[in-house]
Parts: C-alpha cells; sequence; structure tokens
C-alpha cells in the first residue's frame, strides 16, 4: 500500500466517508504515513494533537510534528506555530514563525504580522507597518484582514483603498534588494 493511499484511508476514517467514521483509526493511519515522510501526514499530525483529535491532546507533539512539516518547507506548518507561539504570548517566537510563512509566501501570516506591529509584541509599535500589511493580507484575500479594514472604514480611521506608504524600513530594505 503506498503513503498517498494511507493518507486517504485516514481522510475517510476522519471523516466517515464510506466507512464507518474512527477517529482513533484515522490518527493511526495518518501516524503510520507520516513516519514514512508523506507531507500532508506529517502536517496532519500536528492538528491531530493540537485538536485532540484520536489521540490525547498535546501542544508538544503539536509542535514537534508543524516543526518537522516546517523543515520541509510546509507554509501552513509554520504558521501554525506562529499561531501556537502567539496563543502562549511568546511574541518573539511568533514573529519569527509568521516571517518565515510570509517570506515563504503564506498570506494569512501577513495579518498576523500586522497584529504583532499594531500591539508592538517582539516589535516596536508600528500602526504603518501594522497596516501596510494588513493591506497587503487583504489584497491577498485574507479574510481576517478584509474584515478588520471594512471595520476600520466604518469607523472612519483609514481609506481602504490607499494603504500607508512603506515605512523608511520597508523601503530602505526594497531598495537593498535592488542593488
Amino acid at each position: 500500500m503506498n503513503l498517498d493511499q494511507i493518507y486517504n484511508e485516514s481522510l475517510a476514517l476522519l471523516e466517515g466517508r464510506e466507512v464507518q467514521k474512527d477517529e482513533q483509526r484515522a490518527f493511526e493511519k495518518n501516524r503510520a504515513a507520516a513516519i514514512e515522510g508523506h507531507a500532508d501526514a506529517t502536517l496532519a499530525m500536528g492538528w491531530f494533537y493540537i485538536n485532540g483529535v484520536g489521540v490525547e491532546r498535546s501542544i508538544a507533539d503539536s509542535i514537534t510534528w508543524y516543526r518537522r512539516s516546517a523543515r520541509k518547507g510546509e507554509t501552513r506548518a509554520m504558521f501554525s506555530l506562529g499561531y501556537i507561539a502567539y496563543e502562549q504570548k511568546d511574541w518573539v517566537d511568533a514573529l519569527t514563525w509568521f516571517r518565515r510563512a510570509a517570506d515563504a509566501g503564506h498570506h494569512r501570516s501577513l495579518f498576523w504580522l500586522g497584529k504583532l506591529h499594531w500591539r508592538g509584541r517582539a516589535v516596536v509599535q508600528n500602526h504603518s507597518e501594522a497596516m501596510r500589511l494588513i493591506h497587503l493580507a487583504a489584497k491577498k484575500k485574507v479574510p481576517d484582514a478584509t474584515r478588520v479594514l471594512r471595520w476600520l472604514t466604518t469607523l472612519n480611521k483609514i481609506d481602504k483603498n490607499n494603504p500607508p506608504a512603506k515605512t523608511t524600513e520597508a523601503r530602505h530594505r526594497s531598495q537593498l534588494s535592488a542593488k
């Protein structure tokens, strides 16, 4: 049996598609595929553990599996590590993971970076940079960013069509990368 087949059986058991729903068996099938290196199964292991589906909830085990997935370049794992760190108020780790995910193309991470800048968590508080990041996320159709911009617009706090200009730091970075 190939790894894709094992992973797909795990999904069928998890969702109860054409088989009796069985979260514990779904976890075991997924674990077997993940141990053999199946990328989606490795990512899913973090989800199983963080949500306690088919296995006892364990943030530590979730982080272990998300790190394995992130090392393979999985942006959703990077984001999840950032989110876990954010929830634990480990702002530096959250910033690190959200930056890695955003740099690798994970658009939702832009919004969370914006939140860190807005509140001054692990960075100097900078509302202009926060709004620039939230605007970028909204352009990528991130629902949280779109909702925040709509809310701020109704408060007449911002013009949703005109994001703030680049910050001095961002302008400097773009000038350096152009060289």
